[in-house]
């Protein structure tokens, strides 16, 4: 799994990310969504719906819960 580095500044944190992970060359901003200590960046504007119409979710993904 690649691996980044966070650097703290007085009021920031700057992620730098390997070429690998980089963001394509128009991406500007994002968006973070914060889950406990985890931190998911996505392409500002971009939303679930792409992940969902993507490959990787089957038809019967979150069909039942406890």
């Amino acid at each position: 799994m690649p691996q980044g580095s966070v650097f703290h500044s007085q009021r920031h944190q700057t992620i730098r990310l390997p070429r690998e992970s980089a963001f394509l060359n128009g991406v500007k901003r994002i968006e973070i969504i914060s889950i406990g200590e985890t931190r998911i960046l996505i392409p500002e504007g971009n939303s679930w719906d792409e992940w969902f119409d993507g490959q990787d979710a089957t038809a019967d993904f979150f069909n039942t819960r406890d």
